[in-house]
């Protein structure tokens, strides 16, 4: 009973590192999302998690909260600590200098460097070490994380702006969609290292592909997949201060381009459109997650010249959420066998 309270008492610690992580969101990118607390005498003592790349760690947070306080304490993190020397030192350090009697962690790194080091350095310090505590949920968190790591290449979204019937546009208007889907858009923008579409999309919309809010720093890559190369040196993503941020490959294959990306760094990549590339990237099992809005249009069949999508809802999704965003409908998920 009383090792039943103990590994009980371990989930739900856990599970409070799991939301502190979740705070992160996509700033802490290329670094994974990490959470963590300090637990001495069954009280929080000290907490944090990882804001953003170049930044403190979040064991190092929490145990600079913790002080003192943290001889003693059990440190309970959702990722592996790290073991080597980067941008900031490594986390096995503070912890063993901060008389911490135990480490309970979800995930183990799959960053070669780190995986599986921390553990042995710990115990050889004589520090207990216990692993795999909701190790399901500490993965998912870290999916992308862990998929850029391991396969070399970014995390692909693809987002559609639909009407109900499949059209990318609707004749006489602008945009499919409304203020508060293209607001959200410029949110997914944000997360993203770089922003992905087709020739055509930059002949018939010429779009800038940058992000338009405030406090944003350096923008994401711009990025054109072209087979003939044809595309105006007029075209805004040529032009003006981040001209030297867009990407052109001419004839080069979907496998090329993601691998060159995370050459780059690009970790996450956002593909805007338009049919034809969301038709290849999802036939070439390379999109990761898909983001959908529907506007509530119906274009009717047979209109020559519009680009349509009618055939995402038999993807293999997985792990879908719904929501409204304004008059439009959002679908979000993640998609089965992406390689």
């Amino acid at each position: 009973m009383k090792k039943l309270l103990h590994q009980n008492a371990d989930e739900l610690w856990m599970k409070r590192a799991l939301r502190l992580a979740g705070r992160a969101g996509e700033r802490a990118r290329p670094n994974p999302r990490v959470g963590a607390v300090v637990v001495k005498n069954r009280k929080v003592v000290g907490e944090g998690f990882h804001a953003k790349a170049g930044g403190a760690h979040a064991e190092v947070v929490a145990l600079g909260r913790a002080g003192v306080k943290a001889k003693g304490a059990k440190l309970y993190v959702t990722l592996e600590p790290c073991s080597t020397q980067g941008k900031t030192p490594p986390c096995t350090n503070q912890i063993i200098s901060s008389g911490i009697r135990e480490v309970i962690y979800g995930s183990g790194d799959v960053d070669l460097r780190n995986g599986g080091r921390a553990e042995r350095i710990l115990r050889r310090a004589g520090i207990k070490v216990n692993r795999g505590v909701r190790r399901e949920e500490c993965d998912k968190l870290n999916e992308d994380y862990r998929h850029w790591t391991t396969k070399k290449v970014p995390w692909v979204i693809l987002k559609l702006g639909l009407t109900l019937d499949g059209y990318l546009a609707v004749p006489g208007k602008r945009w499919v969609t409304g203020g508060k889907a293209r607001a959200e858009v410029q949110k997914l923008r944000a997360g993203c290292d770089a922003i992905l579409v087709g020739a055509e999309t930059v002949r018939k919309d010429n779009p800038r592909l940058t992000v338009r809010m405030v406090g944003v720093g350096e923008q994401p890559w711009r990025v054109v997949v072209t087979r003939s190369g044809r595309l105006s040196k007029g075209a805004k993503l040529f032009r003006g201060r981040d001209k030297d941020r867009t990407l052109v490959y001419r004839r080069k294959t979907w496998s090329e381009v993601l691998k060159d990306l995370h050459r780059r760094g690009v970790s996450r990549l956002l593909v805007e459109g338009g049919a034809e590339v969301a038709r290849g990237l999802i036939k070439s099992g390379k999109v990761n997650e898909a983001v959908i809005y529907l506007a509530p249009i119906l274009v009717g069949d047979g209109k020559k010249g519009i680009a349509r999508v009618v055939d995402w809802s038999s993807w293999s999704w997985r792990e879908v959420v719904m929501s409204c965003a304004g008059q439009d409908l959002c679908l979000r998920g993640k998609l089965e066998g992406a390689n």
